[in-house]
């Protein structure tokens, strides 16, 4: 704190290497105090310019803020005779008092008792100063230290120490899991956006329907009534008479385009597909995230939760599959699709215009395709033109409400069978597999266990530092005043009174 840059009476100062090397250390001099020792023997010299020196008053002479501060210390002869630190005060006092020269120096820039009460002073004004700054260091380190304490994996020792240890883990992936599942997981961290999973497997599933609708074929359109219109000649004319809606092309376009074709089961196992590859991402981030205490640990977790993704995705997908298979019945409860086609049929006959039914159900009438607008002109001359009409109306009708409705069949079991369960599966099979191998999941880490006893004893310093920081002003202040209360100075010159 204060540097006491001790120099006897006759050294020249400028040239004195304690001075140099006080320098080094406190450039500007703000808290070197200069301690100018044997000053009798500078009274009983010839020649001395002890006191221009000691009052810094010429251009040569060496300057410090806190100045110097003149004493007179015990020889060794006064050292062997065990004079007292009283009677060496009193020595002082008569030397400064009685020399010529002396004399001319300030009282307050001699004698030790005021040296030892302006050290004190300028220790407590440096205190004052720097206190606050190193607490604040020693706060910030501290936090700092503790900080990377907590961040070091943990080291269980004992197998009941282990076990709480794993069962918290898993607790926590569990919970964690569940949170996102049910869409209760919220976070600050912009990487946590890719990380949740209800709102990512219903913006798939959103996905999973678009894709679906936009690969339902233009019903309306030129090329599908074209390929109608060819069915219904080649298939249907002169075999159903009394039936122009021709149910077998019906039925047939919905087996080859959406079952031989695959589009249904193609479609539902790229969403299978996407929530579980999602789903093996988070659940990895999870278990890092709660289980970073051990390599070993969080590598058993992982294999497993592969192993039981994939078991749960090979389950929705064989379900899946089965409902895309299931589309192949044409058959439906809806009640306002017949009603529909059937006040469209009774327009025909009624020589109402079919289109408004046509525009209510299939779209604005100017976003009907020319083609169907023109078939529909074309409908009560040609029944034929009316059965290809009537197959492509119920086709764009039935594949929009099919599509409809197996997105959400197909979801529900996506849901059901990869998400609602997973974070109670995967907890089960975790404790099954692992329990047996505790000693396995938290191998001893020397280098861990090193580094934690090095932090726990800074830390530990660091306390019992801070705590001998709390009473240093205190102990200062204590240090100035003897019991009675007076300072050093004014107790020495009460006793030579």
């Amino acid at each position: 704190m204060v540097i006491l840059c001790v120099i006897p009476a006759t050294s020249d100062f400028g040239n004195a290497e304690v001075v140099k090397l006080a320098r080094k250390y406190d450039p500007d001099g703000i808290r070197t105090l200069g301690v100018v020792t044997k000053c009798d023997d500078a009274a009983n010299a010839e020649a001395s310019d002890i006191v221009e020196k000691v009052l810094m008053e010429r251009n040569s002479d060496v300057r410090l803020q806190l100045g110097f501060h003149c004493v007179v210390n015990r020889s060794q002869k006064n050292i062997e005779a065990g004079m007292s630190r009283e009677d060496l005060w009193d020595k002082e006092k008569k030397v400064f008092t009685t020399s010529d020269l002396l004399k001319r120096i300030p009282k307050h820039l001699w004698g030790t008792p005021r040296l030892m009460e302006k050290i004190a002073k300028v220790q407590e004004s440096r205190v004052d100063e720097c206190l606050p700054k190193i607490k604040s260091e020693v706060r910030h380190t501290l936090l700092e230290l503790e900080q990377k304490l907590r961040e070091l994996p943990i080291q269980p020792e004992s197998e009941v120490e282990q076990f709480r240890l794993f069962n918290d883990t898993i607790s926590k992936i569990r919970e964690d899991l569940s949170r996102r599942i049910r869409g209760e997981f919220m976070s600050a961290e912009s990487a946590d956006r890719n990380l949740t999973i209800a709102p990512k497997v219903a913006s798939m599933v959103q996905e999973f329907r678009q894709d679906l609708l936009s690969k339902n074929p233009e019903w309306l359109g030129e090329d599908m009534i074209d390929e109608v219109d060819d069915t219904v000649k080649t298939f249907v004319t002169g075999h159903t008479v009394d039936n122009l809606t021709g149910p077998q092309v019906f039925i047939n376009f919905i087996k080859q385009v959406f079952i031989k074709e695959g589009l249904l089961e193609k479609s539902v196992n790229g969403l299978v597909a996407d929530v579980g590859e999602h789903l093996r991402m988070v659940v990895q981030h999870v278990i890092q995230e709660h289980a970073n205490m051990s390599g070993a640990l969080c590598n058993r977790l992982e294999a497993k939760a592969e192993d039981h993704i994939d078991q749960l995705t090979a389950k929705a997908r064989y379900f899946c599959k089965a409902i895309s298979e299931c589309q192949e019945v044409t058959f439906t409860t809806d009640g306002e699709y017949t009603e529909n086609l059937n006040e469209f049929r009774k327009s025909i006959w009624l020589n109402n215009d079919p289109k408004k039914y046509l525009a209510a159900n299939f779209g604005a009438e100017g976003q009907l395709p020319s083609e169907f607008l023109e078939l529909l002109k074309q409908a009560k001359e040609e029944p034929r033109k009316l059965a290809t009409l009537e197959i492509c109306a119920s086709l764009h009708v039935y594949t929009k409400q099919m599509i409809k409705n197996f997105v959400e069949t197909s979801a529900k079991l996506v849901k059901f069978n990869m998400l609602d369960k997973l974070a109670k599966k995967l907890e089960e099979s975790w404790r099954e597999d692992q329990m047996s191998s505790l000693r396995e999941l938290f191998p001893k880490d020397d280098a861990i266990l090193k580094r934690q006893q090095d932090l726990k004893e800074k830390i530990e310093t660091l306390y019992e530092f801070k705590e001998q920081l709390s009473s240093l002003r205190t102990t200062i202040l204590l240090d100035r005043r003897a019991v009675t209360g007076r300072t050093f100075s004014e107790k020495a010159e009460a006793r030579a009174g």
